[in-house]
């Protein structure tokens, strides 16, 4: 626990050096009193459905330091980087455009260590994939979904059965993206600060918000594979 206060405040720290004073207000205020909702979706495997269209053509291959320097405007305290497996996208020019994080039930401890009850502990046939950031100047051409939809696969030959990701309930266009890939709604974390102190609890979906994610998402749905 004071590890991880003290890398929170060089964290903050670092910030402030690098003149990114507004991010430190933000979640200094944050911490005092806020709640957020977030939708856990979750996309069964097992279920084939056509690979999502973009406007532009990427690859997915593991992470590498030299990926860095693409993702400065990802700000993060470091944590993620603990984990295994980074992937990326690279578009034609072989420039990187998305990353996120794929972490099966191998890292339920560190997960725990990093973010307490953030996330649920994973099943054997579950895998999390965390930290989805597509760079500013790619969005809008479809890509988080093509993407998220290629790195799930990936958790087939790790034995997954169900992949796993959060988003905030507030943020529309990420929703519709996992949507595309295949994710559906399946729990609701609430996560709120108050003086400082954080409670994270999950609870079902009220029938509100999940009939508003219903009708802002029927557009994007997947389509599923016919069996034969």
């Amino acid at each position: 626990m004071i590890f991880r206060f003290k890398k929170k405040i060089w964290y903050s720290i670092n910030l402030i050096r690098d003149g990114k004073l507004k991010e430190v207000w933000q979640a200094l205020t944050r911490r005092l009193y806020s709640e957020e909702l977030a939708f856990g979706f979750k996309r069964d495997l097992s279920i084939k459905i056509h690979k999502p269209r973009s406007l532009a053509k990427v690859i997915i291959r593991e992470g590498t330091s030299e990926d860095e320097k693409y993702f400065s405007e990802d700000s993060n305290d470091g944590r993620i980087k603990n984990f295994q497996t980074c992937y990326v996208a690279i578009n034609y020019d072989k420039i990187p455009c998305f990353r996120t994080w794929l972490i099966d039930a191998s890292q339920n401890e560190k997960l725990k260590k990093a973010w307490g009850n953030n996330f649920p502990q994973l099943k054997k046939d579950e895998i999390l994939l965390e930290k989805v950031f597509t760079i500013p100047k790619y969005r809008g051409m479809g890509i988080l979904p093509i993407a998220l939809y290629e790195i799930s696969e990936k958790g087939l030959k790790l034995g997954a059965k169900y992949a796993i990701c959060f988003g905030a309930v507030m943020n529309k266009n990420t929703s519709c993206s996992f949507c595309f890939a295949g994710f559906e709604p399946y729990i609701l974390r609430k996560v709120r600060w108050f003086l400082f102190i954080k409670f994270t609890s999950y609870q079902e979906i009220p029938v509100n918000l999940l009939t508003d994610y219903k009708i802002y998402t029927q557009r994007y749905l997947p389509i599923k594979m016919e069996n034969h």
